[in-house]
């Protein structure tokens, strides 16, 4: 065998060889995914009944009253915000008016009171400052004059000093006395001056306290007036009209039943061994009996978190226990308003 027939030998081995592996690892991954399928396919599928729902919200009056106008009927659409109803508003309108009028006399009292007031409290307690240091120089004052007479009044009676001497020391301590009276006056005038500013201060701090009161009252009034209009909570269709035109109502009493028949749902309850394999996000198909050959297309928007109830009772204690289900609930978009509220949803959970 000469060299050329020796590497196409080799050659021709080699292929084979490659072949032969990749042979094999293509039996491997059929094997492997025929396995899957098989699963898969021995798998319970992810289907369950349920009922088609969606958000239901009454509407009510915070407040008593004779309806007057109804402005909104059964299968219309609202906006929420949007005015449904109304009531006679003639006893609060005249209710409002009476605290207004009395908030407005508040306010004059209490502007009064404040511009009754004549000094602020600072300027009070300086005038008084200064009265009581005029006082006190006073008595000083008052002090030194009595010891200078006491001593010119010895000394005239012995004839050591002049009548005019002991004269001019005698006046001079009266002068002191009344000086020390006028210094006591201002202060006593100060000091009443405080009690009068005080009280006025007071005068004013309750005109004011009157004044937010009938303020408070101007407020519970119009809220009350406000609350005469019935405005739609939320968005949606009126699916229910509960009273007429000219009916009484109490409050809290429901007038409208509204419904967001755009976004429906379905709620389905899962079994604990399925359950595993359910995840937010999951697209979900939905059929009704009204329409067998369409199908709805919805996604998995919440799961329970705790076991509802049990679907199969344990037949021995000892090896077998009750199986929990878990409920999922699946948003399905209305826009057609196809679906109605109570129909039968059949729903298969899609699996990647």
């Amino acid at each position: 065998m000469d060299i050329f027939t020796a590497i196409k030998t080799k050659k021709i081995m080699t292929i084979t060889l490659f072949l032969v592996i990749i042979t094999l690892a293509a039996l491997l991954f059929f094997s492997l995914y025929k396995s899957r399928a098989v699963t898969i396919a021995t798998q319970e599928s992810l289907t369950a009944t349920g009922t088609v729902e969606t958000k239901k919200v009454t509407a009510s009056f915070k407040v008593a009253g004779r309806i007057e106008n109804m402005l909104a009927e059964e299968g219309s659409r609202v906006e929420q915000g949007q005015e449904l109803a109304r009531l006679d508003s003639r006893e609060l309108s005249a209710k409002l008016n009476q605290a207004s009028g009395a908030f407005d006399a508040a306010m004059a009292q209490a502007r009064y009171a404040g511009e009754s007031v004549p000094l602020t409290s600072r300027q009070i307690e300086t005038a008084i400052e200064q009265a009581q240091a005029k006082v006190a120089q006073a008595e000083v004052g008052v002090e030194t004059a009595r010891d200078l007479y006491e001593r010119m009044e010895d000394l005239y009676k012995n004839s050591a000093v002049s009548e005019k001497t002991y004269t001019d020391a005698k006046n001079s301590y009266a002068l002191a006395q009344n000086v020390l009276k006028e210094a006591q006056a201002a202060l006593d005038q100060a000091l009443a001056a405080r009690l009068k500013v005080d009280l006025a201060q007071a005068q004013y701090e309750a005109a004011a306290g009157q004044s937010s009161q009938a303020g408070g009252a101007v407020q519970e009034a119009q809220a009350y007036l406000d609350n005469t209009r019935l405005l739609a909570p939320i968005s949606g269709f009126i699916t229910q009209k509960n009273l007429e035109q000219g009916e009484m109502v109490n409050a809290g009493t429901p007038v409208f039943e509204i419904s967001d028949l755009l976004h429906t749902y379905v709620k389905v309850f899962i079994s604990e061994k399925k359950i595993g394999r359910v995840l937010l996000g999951q697209d979900v198909e939905i059929t009704v009996d009204t329409y067998p050959d369409r199908v709805y297309h919805g996604n998995v928007v919440w799961i329970n978190d705790a076991g509802e109830f049990a679907v199969r009772k344990a037949v021995n204690e000892q090896y077998d226990h009750d199986i929990r289900s878990f409920e999922v609930k699946i948003d399905v978009p209305n826009p057609d308003l196809s679906l109605k509220t109570g129909m039968t949803a059949r729903v298969n959970i899609i699996e990647q």
